[in-house]
This record gives structure tokens, C-alpha cells and sequence, in this order.
């Protein structure tokens, strides 16, 4: 009789040294930390933001040295003033002081005609007088002629003052002025650049880079964690799976975790791990688990934050 009852007591001393199973899964809180960086390389002049702080899209975060941005806007600006006079200019045509000339050529080679005319007039007369050689008469004729053709030059002359420029030249000009405009518009946006701002509401997690640091894309300032960015990582072993698909819902409790906090699975990994890269239980060690994400409903807990789901 005594030789059955060892091994019972043995199964029983043994079975109270074992750990408790546990009930519920486990996994801890990840937060989605964006890193806030200039779109272009540049030494930082000033930070506005300190680590801990909330956020709100549209506050300013720090500023980048500006020097050469502005530069390269003035000489824009500039180059803009005159490709749109030269536009105006060639659109306009002649000024008044310009047409003003022409027309006083032009008089002058009417009264230069109208003296030539004379001339030659007299020395017609004269040559039916017998006064004058037909040499006269050519030398008044050629005179003549050369004021006519001195009148008709000078009205064209007038005619094209009073132009506006050629179509083709007006056009080339007009692109001069589109490519001086693009240029502007190009040198603000690089200007707009060197000051960042906060591009939605959240907390500052870290201020990575200071004053008289250089900054670019690959080398960020701050890193901010985005309101509504903490999920839960929840591992389950392999044998719940079916029973925890997507769209589940979990009651969560953690020391930093609020009364009646819940949270639903949205996703679950396609292959499975053996171990958890955190292990928060002995029961959950060296077993096959998936790895998932769930979302909060509310007052997510602070990212890496320990967690034990129950299913309800």
C-alpha cells in the first residue's frame, strides 16, 4: 500500500513546484515615433521645442540658417523687375520723345521735297528760256527725285516707331518673364524651407540635434510621437490562433493602464516565432506565437508599457 502512495506524493510535490498557468496573452505597448527633419541640409540657428512637450500641427520647431536663401530670392527678385520691363518696354512700343523725332525728320524731308520741287521748277522755266543747259534740269531732277525718296523713308521710319515690338520677340520676352517668375516662386519655397514646423499634433519623445548642428533629411532634429501612434503588440500562442482572429476585442490592464481599457486586434503576422523578443512570463517561454497588433480605444499607455490582454 505504501509503495503507491510515494509516486502520488511525488506527482503532487512536483505539480506545486510548477509555475502557475497563466491566463490572457501578453506583449507591451509600441509607439509609431516620427523624426522630424528639414527637407534640405542646413546648420540650425534656433530650437523651439523641448523634450516632453505636446505638440500641435503648425507650431514652429526650429529654424535653419537662412543667409543664402535670401540671397538667392533678391537676385529672383530682381531678375523678374527686369525681364518684365523689357516685356512692357518691346509691348509698348516707342516712347513719345522717340515718335516725337520721327515726326520732325519727317517735316524736314517734306520741306527738303518741297525745295527740290521749286528748284526744279526754276530751272525748267529757265531752261525754256534758254538759260540754263539740260544738265541743270538733270542735276534739279535728281534733286528732286532724292527728296522723295528721302519723304517716303522718313514716314516709314515714323510708321515703325509707332509699333509695338514683333510677335515672335514679344513671346520670347513673355517666356523670359514666366522663367524669372518660376525662379521666384522656387527661391520662396527654398526660403519656406529653413523654418520647420510641426506637421501634426502629438508629444516631443527626444531632441536629437542642437543649435550650430547641421540637418538634413538623413539627419533629423526631433523625434515626435504622433497622437493616436501607440499600439499594443500582443503575442499569441499558436494553438488560439483560431480562436483570436482579427477583430478581437481585449480588455487590457497594465500598471499605467486606465479602468475598462480595451483594445482590438487589426492585424496578425503570417508566420509564427518561437519566442517573444520581450518575455514577460515564464509560461510564455520557448512556445510558438504570433506576433499581432492591436489599437487602442483610448488613453493608450506610455510605449513600452508591459500588458495583459484578456480576451472579452
Amino acid at each position: 500500500m505504501t509503495r503507491f502512495i510515494a509516486p502520488v506524493l511525488v506527482l503532487a510535490l512536483l505539480g506545486a513546484c510548477s509555475p502557475p498557468v497563466e491566463s490572457g496573452l501578453h506583449g507591451y505597448a509600441e509607439g509609431d515615433f516620427v523624426s522630424l527633419a528639414p527637407d534640405l541640409t542646413g546648420r540650425i540657428i534656433e530650437t523651439t521645442l523641448r523634450e516632453g512637450d505636446p505638440v500641435s500641427a503648425g507650431d514652429p520647431a526650429f529654424r535653419l540658417d537662412d543667409t543664402d536663401a535670401r540671397a538667392a530670392l533678391a537676385a529672383a527678385q530682381a531678375q523678374l523687375a527686369v525681364a518684365t520691363a523689357q516685356f512692357d518696354d518691346a509691348a509698348a512700343g516707342a516712347r513719345d520723345p522717340e515718335i516725337a523725332a520721327a515726326r520732325e525728320l519727317l517735316a524736314q524731308a517734306n520741306a527738303a521735297r518741297t525745295l527740290a520741287n521749286a528748284d526744279l521748277v526754276r530751272a525748267r522755266e529757265l531752261f525754256a528760256q534758254g538759260h540754263v543747259s539740260q544738265a541743270r534740269i538733270d542735276q534739279a531732277q535728281s534733286a528732286a527725285d532724292a527728296a522723295d525718296a528721302q519723304v517716303s523713308e522718313m514716314r516709314q521710319r515714323l510708321n515703325l516707331v509707332q509699333l509695338p515690338a514683333r510677335e515672335n520677340q514679344l513671346r520670347a520676352l513673355q517666356a523670359a518673364v514666366a522663367a524669372a517668375q518660376a525662379a521666384v516662386e522656387r527661391a520662396e519655397f527654398v526660403l519656406s524651407q529653413r523654418a520647420v514646423t510641426v506637421p501634426f499634433d502629438g508629444r516631443v519623445e527626444r531632441q536629437i540635434r542642437y543649435p550650430g548642428e547641421q540637418a538634413s533629411p538623413a539627419l533629423p532634429v526631433y523625434s515626435i510621437l504622433p497622437e493616436g501612434a501607440v499600439h499594443a503588440v500582443v503575442f499569441i500562442p499558436e494553438p488560439e490562433l483560431a480562436a483570436t482572429p482579427v477583430g478581437t476585442r481585449f480588455a487590457v490592464s497594465c500598471d499605467a493602464c486606465g479602468a475598462g481599457l480595451m483594445a482590438t486586434i487589426t492585424r496578425i503576422d503570417d508566420e509564427a516565432q518561437f519566442t517573444a523578443p520581450f518575455i514577460y512570463s515564464d509560461s510564455e517561454r520557448a512556445r510558438l506565437v504570433y506576433r499581432a497588433e492591436a489599437r487602442f480605444d483610448a488613453n493608450p499607455p506610455p510605449p513600452g508599457t508591459p500588458l495583459r490582454l484578456e480576451v472579452r
